[in-house]
């Protein structure tokens, strides 16, 4: 069996299609819905319904958003070591119009999480570690991630990245992101992110560097499919076209799907294959 520790954000996300006019101060009516979210949350979950067992790490408020969270976990059997602070629960409200979006964050309850909170007893059974990248933005989570991350090592697990958005990594420093992900095995970046990690542009190219970082991965291209790595070898991934819809949260389900499979023997193309399918449920969903 397939067991993955997962660490980072547990958010809820508030998901809005833009009306064609928006006026201010007034009020305009569209799409508007709420689920459980957050970037590790998301890879949690998709992971469990790829059929690993997941212990979730983070961090929720002393409220009804936390409640909900919380259930949302252990709804689908996911066993969660989630600290309740004073803080309001992270909400992600994302806007987005045809295939563009627009992530407003507040990181709230999130910050919570810190080294004390990681425990060796968290990666007896496991055999890989998943980060979401918000962690190491995070003063406080960035201590938790190196902590987990050392703890990691020692038990020899595969350690895996999915790195936030390009422009969060260059505020903070592309060198000093690169530094803090040095010892992770595979990482899954969409080509923003691809563009930033690598310094430089095109599918083939990103993947050519940072094959020569990190072990395997895949960079996600949307509607473009996938470009997967192990070492020297490739594969691509179709997709099949989708109806504009938000994309939030495709990128995690793509890499638990790419995970789960590539932790219980498949080969990359499966893999990469298998990561596609789970990234198109979770936007069918």
């Amino acid at each position: 069996m397939t067991r993955i520790v997962v660490l980072g954000d547990l958010n809820l996300d508030v998901r809005a299609e833009l009306p064609q006019d928006l006026p201010w101060g007034g009020e305009a009516r569209t799409a508007v819905r709420a689920v459980p979210g957050g970037s590790a949350g998301n890879f949690a979950r998709a992971a469990r319904d790829e059929g690993a067992e997941v212990l979730f790490v983070g961090c929720v408020g002393q409220d009804a958003a936390g409640d909900l969270l919380l259930q949302s976990l252990r709804a689908q059997g996911i066993k969660a070591h989630v600290r309740r602070v004073a803080n309001p629960t992270g909400t992600i409200v994302s806007l987005w119009k045809g295939r563009e979006r627009t992530m407003l964050c507040s990181r709230g309850a999130n910050d919570g999480l810190d080294a004390s909170w990681i425990e060796e007893s968290f990666f007896r059974e496991a055999n890989h570690l998943h980060l979401s990248g918000y962690a190491f933005l995070s003063s406080s989570q960035q201590g938790a991630a190196r902590r987990a991350i050392a703890m990691a090592h020692s038990r020899e697990l595969t350690i895996s990245v999915d790195p936030p958005p390009g422009n969060l990594i260059r505020r903070f420093g592309v060198a000093a992101f690169l530094r803090e992900i040095e010892t992770v095995d595979w990482v899954f970046p969409n080509l923003d992110e691809g563009e930033a990690l690598s310094g430089t542009a095109g599918p083939e190219p990103i993947v050519e560097r940072l094959a020569a970082r990190f072990a395997v991965g895949a960079l996600t291209l949307g509607k473009d499919g996938s470009l997967a790595w192990s070492h020297e070898e490739r594969a691509q991934a179709t997709v099949e076209p989708l109806d504009l819809v938000d994309t939030t949260g495709a990128g995690d389900a793509f890499a638990a799907g790419f995970v789960v499979a590539f932790l219980a023997g498949a080969a990359l193309p499966e893999a990469n294959r298998r990561g596609s399918e789970a990234a198109a449920r979770h936007l069918g969903g």
